[in-house]
C-alpha cells in the first residue's frame, strides 16, 4: 500500500470510528468534531515542544501532530499545561481535548486519564550540574542522605520518587506553575543537588543547553514508556489516534520525527 492510499485508509477509518454513537458519550471528541480542530495540551520543553523565534510552535510534538493533521484533515491548536499538579484536573474539564507532548506512564498518569499506545521507551535517571563532583558516589543508595537536595515538582517524577526512593534525601518542591526548566535552574544554581528526569527530557533540555546537566550513574532509576494521554472516557478519541500512530510506526514516520527531535 503506497504513501497516499496509508494517509486515505487512516482518514477513512478515523470518519468511520467517529460514529453517532461515539459522538454522543467522548465529550473530547464532541468538541473535536464541531471545531474540526484538535486543542493540544502541551509543555514547553527544548525539542519536545518550543517556539521558535517568530513565535512558530516547534519540535517533536509540532511534527507529529502535524502528521495527524495530515492523515485526519484536523486542524491542530496547541494549549499550554498551565501545571503538572493540575493537568489531569484540565484534561477533564475540557481545557484541552488530549495532551499531545508526550507524558511518561507513572503512577500520576497511569489512573487518571486514558494512556494512548507505547510510543518509545523512556528510562529515567537522576541528573546533577555538569560541574558537581560525583567522584565519591557508586550508586543510587548513596544519595538517600539528609546532605543532598533533589528538587521536583507535584506529580512529576522528583514529586513523587524522591520521598519513596530517598525519604532521608532533602526535596525542594517547586510551587503550584513552575515549569520543568525551573527544575534544572535550580540544579544549575545549586539551590538543589539532583533531579530526576527520563531520557527524552533530558535530550530535549540538553539541545538547548548543551553541557549543564549530566547522570549520577549510569544505571536507570526505572523504565518507563513515552505516550498520549486522553480524557477518561475518550476511548473512540484515543483508538482513532492510537490507530495513526501505529501507522506511522510501521511506515517509519515517528522513527524519523524521533530522530529528527534527538530522541
Amino acid at each position: 500500500m503506497n504513501r497516499k492510499m496509508k494517509k486515505l485508509f487512516a482518514f477513512v477509518l478515523f470518519s468511520l470510528c467517529f460514529s453517532t454513537s461515539a459522538y454522543a458519550e467522548d465529550k473530547a471528541l464532541d468538541r473535536i468534531l464541531k471545531n474540526n480542530e484538535i486543542n493540544c495540551g502541551v509543555y514547553v520543553l527544548g525539542s519536545i515542544f518550543s517556539y521558535d523565534k517568530v513565535g512558530k510552535p516547534q519540535g517533536f510534538t509540532t511534527d507529529l501532530m502535524n502528521e495527524v493533521s495530515q492523515r485526519t484533515g484536523l486542524k491542530i491548536k496547541y494549549t499550554e499545561i498551565s501545571s503538572f499538579a493540575t493537568l489531569f484536573e484540565d484534561l477533564k474539564t475540557g481545557h484541552f481535548d488530549m495532551v499531545c507532548s508526550p507524558l511518561l506512564l507513572i503512577p500520576a498518569t497511569s489512573m487518571k486519564a486514558l494512556p494512548g499506545s507505547y510510543l518509545i521507551g523512556d528510562p529515567v535517571n537522576v541528573y546533577a550540574a555538569a560541574t558537581a563532583d560525583l567522584s565519591g558516589i557508586t550508586s543510587l543508595d548513596q544519595l538517600n542522605d539528609p546532605k543532598y537536595t533533589f528538587v521536583g515538582m507535584d506529580g512529576e517524577l522528583g514529586g513523587i520518587y524522591v520521598p519513596k526512593l530517598f525519604p532521608k534525601a532533602k526535596l525542594i518542591t517547586l510551587s503550584f506553575g513552575s515549569t520543568a526548566p525551573d527544575m534544572m535552574m535550580n540544579v544549575l544554581t545549586k539551590k538543589a543537588d539532583f533531579l530526576i528526569l527520563s531520557n527524552i527530557a533530558a535530550k530535549a533540555y540538553h539541545r538547548n543547553n548543551p553541557g549543564k546537566l549530566k547522570h549520577v550513574t549510569d544505571k536507570n532509576l526505572l523504565k518507563t514508556s513515552f505516550r498520549l494521554f486522553y480524557p477518561l472516557g475518550s476511548n473512540d478519541l484515543q483508538t482513532n489516534i492510537d490507530a495513526i500512530t501505529d501507522d506511522m510506526k510501521r511506515d517509519g514516520t515517528l522513527d524519523k520525527l524521533l530522530n529528527k527531535n534527538g530522541f
